[in-house]
């Protein structure tokens, strides 16, 4: 009964990949969601860090250790997930769905991207709280686009934001 369970969630978990990643409106979305894709890589995230060392006064400094912090517990989690997991990125399970861009490694679950995304905007939301609709939308449409490009499932796009939230949260809770 849990396998067919398990099975059945699989199975929605892939209906629902083929359903966004089948989309195709046109050149334009395309290069939108790789812009995003893109956001996610981590490079802006440690501008925005680094800026708010050096510039941001002491809130910034809590920013930006709240960061590190957040970060040395979501990546070797993700890892660690990541590794043993070894679940293979959709397009390499189902060549006839070809990735729309380069994937970073084999492995999908859970997405680093979404997990940096979700991270971020929690830390971003409790220093701004007025951004804190907007900051989730971004880290949603990060996510998205990692199911639209073909190199994650929704699940792995979920967990991935599970990890964010919950490692931004327990930075927060240990510095605030």
């Amino acid at each position: 009964m849990v396998k067919s369970i398990g099975q059945n969630i699989l199975r929605f978990d892939f209906n629902l990949f083929v359903l966004v990643s089948s989309r195709r409106e046109g050149a334009f979305l395309k290069q939108f969601y790789k812009g995003l894709s893109h956001l996610g890589n981590g490079h802006l995230y440690a501008l925005i860090a680094l800026r708010e060392l050096l510039a941001g006064g002491g809130a910034g400094k809590l920013f930006f250790f709240s960061a590190l912090l957040a970060f040395g517990l979501e990546l070797p989690v993700y890892l660690l997930v990541k590794n043993s997991v070894k679940r293979l990125r959709p397009s390499t399970r189902h060549p006839e769905l070809k990735f729309l861009i380069v994937p970073p490694d084999q492995y999908s679950f859970p997405s680093g991207h979404t997990a940096a995304a979700f991270l971020m905007a929690q830390l971003l939301g409790y220093q701004l709280p007025f951004l804190v609709l907007p900051l989730y939308i971004l880290a949603g449409l990060i996510g998205y686009s990692r199911i639209y490009l073909r190199v994650h499932y929704p699940l792995d796009v979920f967990f991935g934001a599970v990890l964010g939230f919950v490692s931004a949260n327990f930075a927060l809770k240990l510095l605030f």
